[in-house]
């Protein structure tokens, strides 16, 4: 079961990322161009599409959004009990490497291959929930503290939230789009999965070789092991079941978010530590996913 889901579900996820990183390195692209063709075209426009035709219900919504906003108090308490002994600076990105796990480049691919469009679709729901909390409060974990203003602005200025808006309400006023551009949106939904994989491997292919030390192993160790058992007891305790259970608790089990590298580097922190984190549970990922996705397998029905 382990050897079967890492062929069918995660190895093609690291192949296309591999794929991103090799070409970087041959042909020097553009990391910019190609997240920003992501993050405010092809990500907003899968966030619309799924949204709009959301058959997920409203207290199913409801319980699984509550259950990861309590994921997230709990593991920030995990955290940062486990970084009591790191300086303060250390402690905050420890707690920031902890919460926000690659919900995006990682966790849509494989929320597909592992549980289909309605697993796709309560990915996206907690992929908006983590972009949203990660911009609003990253900054001042793995960086250096943020007015609430300008976080709010951060948070106002990314298009993602514009995008589950607009899905949210046309699927509450049932509006049907005209033909041409429902069809814009979905090819430029379509594009969304293999954009978001191959900017990963450009972003891996920019970070440089590191050796682990023991805050790195336990950053580590928090978000591939401590996070998804928590998430799952976290899950059970508000009443999810089932798909629901499952894709919070592979949620939880991501590797730290590379975006959180780049928002360290932005607002001046401990970008060193999250860089490390980011680097080794990427590649530490490749065995604890399969590990993580055979537990959840018998949650499906």
């Amino acid at each position: 079961m382990i050897a079967q889901t890492l062929l069918g579900v995660v190895v093609p996820v690291f192949v296309v990322i591999a794929v991103g990183a090799l070409l970087a390195r041959r042909f020097g692209l553009d990391l910019a161009s190609v997240t920003r063709l992501g993050l405010y075209a092809a990500v907003p426009a899968l966030v619309f599409r799924t949204l709009s035709s959301l058959s997920l219900p409203g207290d199913a919504m409801v319980r699984l959004l509550s259950a990861y906003a309590l994921l997230l108090l709990a593991l920030t308490l995990v955290a940062w009990v486990a970084g009591r002994t790191a300086p303060v600076a250390s402690r905050r990105a420890l707690v920031g490497t902890t919460l926000f796990g690659n919900a995006a480049n990682m966790m849509l691919p494989i929320s597909l291959f592992a549980f289909g469009e309605a697993g796709l679709e309560r990915a996206l729901v907690l992929y908006v929930a983590t972009a949203l909390a990660m911009f609003a409060i990253g900054p001042s974990l793995v960086g250096q503290a943020v007015a609430p203003r300008a976080a709010l602005r951060t948070v106002v200025r990314f298009p993602v939230f514009w995008a589950a808006l607009a899905g949210v309400a046309a699927s509450t006023a049932t509006v049907t789009l005209p033909i041409g551009i429902e069809r814009a949106v979905g090819l430029l939904a379509d594009a969304a999965v293999p954009l978001v994989l191959l900017s990963l491997g450009i972003q891996m292919s920019h970070l440089r070789a590191v050796r682990p030390r023991g805050v790195d192993l336990a950053a580590v160790a928090l978000k591939l092991v401590v996070a998804p058992g928590l998430g799952f007891v976290v899950g059970r305790t508000v009443g999810l079941e089932g798909l629901d259970l499952a894709v919070l608790t592979l949620l939880a089990g991501m590797p730290t978010a590379i975006n959180l590298a780049m928002l360290a580097v932005e607002f001046r922190g401990d970008a060193d530590l999250v860089g490390r984190a980011v680097v080794l549970g990427t590649a530490a990922s490749l065995l604890t996913l399969p590990l993580v996705l055979t537990l959840v397998a018998p949650l499906i029905p």
